[in-house]
Order: structure tokens, then sequence, then C-alpha cells
């Protein structure tokens, strides 16, 4: 394991700073947006909703959404992202790049890949103090990101190599943040297809038989 990089941590967390975490509470009968609760990382502060005039406030979460520079949640990309298009398919938001915290977790703790704010890995849910209370959640996903990137920082060169060109499937599209993220914890750009070979040989040089 690589030793931890201040320098590293201090520019993954100028780069989360441009981030707003998202929570969704959805009806189980309707589907139907319940609640919405949103955290700006950069500045802390929240937009929240529930009950009626669902329209109108997500106009108002696109608004509060307006400069940041991807969306953040767990689970987001199967289940806030999904609801949230079906309400409303102009939201300006929907065009954010997206960081998803559940999926994140298996590689930055691979021998907890679902990590002690989880509650159930079966559908994202976190651990939370209060019931239904997507703000908090939200709050929650920016708190698992901040680990999640000081163990990503830890890890070997060549794994975060290989991680950044296998799980990057998008990089001009909805994985650019994802794209940032890695480009910053290695202080370099995606690697290509040949580089990426490399780094897994080296990996697994002595883990595996080459035939």
């Amino acid at each position: 394991m690589a030793a931890l990089n201040s320098t590293e941590v201090s520019k993954g967390e100028a780069f989360a700073a441009g981030c707003v975490s998202l929570d969704l509470e959805i009806g189980g009968k309707d589907s139907r947006i319940l609640a919405i609760g949103a955290v700006r990382n950069d500045s802390g502060c929240s937009f929240t909703h529930n009950g009626s005039g669902m329209n109108a406030a997500l106009r108002k979460l696109d608004r509060f959404a307006d400069g940041a520079s991807f969306l953040l949640g767990h689970n987001i990309i199967e289940f806030d992202i999904r609801h949230l298009r079906a309400a409303d398919p102009n939201l300006r938001l929907l065009k954010l790049p997206v960081i998803d915290t559940l999926r994140l977790s298996p590689l930055a703790f691979p021998r907890n890949p679902y990590h002690s704010l989880v509650k159930h890995y079966q559908d994202g849910g976190l651990k939370r103090g209060r019931i239904n209370d997507p703000e908090l959640d939200a709050r929650l996903a920016l708190d698992v990101f901040r680990e999640q990137r000081t163990a990503l920082a830890m890890s070997a060169p060549d794994l975060l190599a290989a991680w950044h060109r296998l799980c990057v499937g998008d990089p001009d599209g909805q994985d650019r943040a994802l794209d940032g993220l890695f480009s910053v914890l290695r202080g370099s750009g995606r690697p290509t297809g040949a580089e990426t070979s490399l780094a897994v040989s080296r990996l697994l040089d002595d883990r595996g038989c080459t035939s």
C-alpha cells in the first residue's frame, strides 16, 4: 500500500468542493418523489423539500445546483438520477457528470465494500439517525466520499491506474467527474490500454500464472 500523499488528499478536497450531494425519498407505491435533500460541498448550504409543489421544487433544485461541477450520491446512478429524469427530463442538473459512492466503495474498501455507514447494500441505503431524512443522507454521502478519497490516495499506483482505465467508460460524458477524480489522485490523465496492461501485469506478476 502506498503512503498517504497529503498533496493528493488536498487536491482531492479541492476537486470535491465542486459537487452537490443529492438524495431523494421515493414513494413505494407510485415511485413519485416525496422529498429532496441536497447539499453543496463548497458552502455546506442545503436545499430541502417535502410535500406538495414538487414540480416547482425541482426547478429550485436545478437553480441550487447551478455552478456545480458534478453530482454525488449513494446509489445515485441507478436510483436518484432515474427518478429525476422521469419527473423532469429537462432538468439542467441531469447534464452534470455523476460520482456514485456506492460504486466507489468496493474499490476504496475492498475488505468491507459496503462500508460502516451503509445500512443495506442491496438498495444502497445509508445508516441514519432519523427516518426519511434526505438531507442527512446527502451529508452522509459526502462523509463517505471523503473517506473514499483518503483510502484511494493510499492505493498502489498501478492499481489506481488500472481502475482509472477500467472504471471510466465514458470520460467525455457521465464519467467525466470520475475521470477527474482519478486524474487528481494519480496526477495523470486516463492511461492508455497499453499502459493499463503493463500496470495490470505488474500487479499480477507474483500473484498469478502468466499462461
